[in-house]
């Protein structure tokens, strides 16, 4: 299995990291390139998009490159679904760093993260 896949799910594009993934500028890179082909491929609004799966360690430079113009180019809003505070704290922290070019939400669950993205970027289509 690849360490990251990332499918559409009606108005929500799911990025599901296999647990224990190290995300490096290449994984990074991998995850904006089929973001980016499901964006073209589906022609849609800017990606509503929901970040799944326990990931061993975040690469600073793959951290900058993820809230940067890349992708904000196809990206409304992320959330990052976490479940630890731990992991909420650290990812509170290098959210305060790197300064995203759209929102990022922290949620506990993916049917908090959907429901939460529907409360604030809502789609007429739905």
């Amino acid at each position: 299995m690849a360490a990251v896949t990332v499918s559409q799910d009606g108005p929500f594009t799911l990025v599901d990291i296999k647990h224990g993934t190290q995300i490096d500028m290449r994984t990074e890179l991998s995850i904006y390139r089929q973001r980016l082909n499901l964006f073209n491929r589906h022609k849609q609004r800017k990606q509503l998009a929901i970040y799944v799966g326990r990931i061993k360690g975040l690469d600073f430079s793959a951290a900058r490159f993820a809230c940067g113009e890349d992708f904000a180019v196809i990206t409304e809003a992320k959330v990052l679904v976490l479940e630890s505070v731990l992991n909420r704290t650290y990812a509170n922290m290098m959210l305060k760093l790197n300064k995203p070019d759209f929102p990022v939400y922290i949620c506990g669950s993916v049917a908090q993260a959907k429901e939460h993205l529907m409360a604030h970027h809502p789609r007429e289509w739905q």
